[in-house]
């Protein structure tokens, strides 16, 4: 599930980098190689897009 979250945040434009926490090397292992992994199928963002707009846009979106 981490390795699909940093995928989807690293799908967006605006995104350049993220920075995830690791306590373990092989966390920081795991997390480096999201980078690598092939991009998230427009099918796939549409989902999660959907889920986002649903269950966590209406608990965040008024911070910023």
């Amino acid at each position: 599930m981490t390795q699909f979250a940093l995928r989807w945040i690293l799908m967006f434009d605006a995104v350049t980098c993220a920075i995830p926490g690791g306590k373990r090397p092989d966390q920081v292992a795991e997390n480096c190689k999201t980078s690598t992994l092939p991009p998230l199928t427009a099918e796939v963002m549409e989902k999660v897009k959907r889920i986002y707009d649903a269950k966590v846009r209406p608990l965040v979106h008024q911070r910023w």
